[in-house]
């Protein structure tokens, strides 16, 4: 047995100090179910062996009311369930519980993700973007083939508009925020002729 010396709690997780100077991270859906206070005499343990079997509900929940805001990527998933410090057996059993209901698809989200971000950046930036949420290879490529080249160039001619007007028509300023967005340069260049209201291009 140890001592607890201190229960703290901040961004969903309970951090329980021990005399020993262990630490236990706890979800706190978890520690609310069953709570511990400073001066308290706990088995280390059996405190973890609780997290580990009793954890489930708790989880799955989370990622239920997670993915009830938007789609997300598998990876979304598990990170947000590991940064509140679930075991690594409770995570797998609910990625098998969504999986089998279908309540996640890295296929729906890439889609998903590729026409919300096309209204603002190429499809060079999206596919960065993808590949930080865990998504790559032919599931990422086969979204961004839905894009059409005539959409992306009329997103990039909306904000080659507005970026023009920031940076009082330098035309390589224009273009380059543009690449910055993840437009290929020949996408940029058009685009910033069309903002700029003719088809040569100047030296600033």
């Amino acid at each position: 047995m140890d001592i607890v010396t201190e229960v703290k709690r901040a961004g969903g997780v309970a951090t329980i100090r021990l005399q020993s100077g262990e630490e236990i991270k706890a979800p706190s859906a978890l520690y609310l179910e069953r709570k511990v206070r400073a001066g308290q005499a706990l088995d280390g343990d059996a405190y973890r062996a609780f997290i580990r079997d009793k954890g489930y509900p708790h989880a799955l929940k989370a990622a239920v009311d997670y993915l009830a805001l938007r789609e997300r990527s598998e990876k979304e998933i598990i990170s947000r369930l590991k940064r509140v410090h679930y075991h690594e057996m409770t995570i797998a059993k609910v990625m098998e519980t969504l999986d089998l209901h279908h309540l996640y698809s890295d296929e729906r989200f890439a889609e998903n993700w590729v026409h919300r971000r096309a209204k603002k950046y190429g499809k060079r930036r999206i596919a960065m973007e993808l590949a930080q949420k865990g998504v790559k290879g032919q599931t990422a490529q086969q979204a961004l083939d839905t894009l059409e080249t005539e959409d992306e160039l009329s997103a990039a001619c909306k904000q080659a508009e507005k970026i023009a007007k920031r940076v009082k028509g330098d035309r390589q300023k224009l273009m380059q925020a543009l690449v910055r967005r993840g437009y290929d340069w020949a996408l940029a260049r058009k685009a910033a002729q069309q903002a700029l209201g003719d088809g040569e291009e100047r030296n600033e």
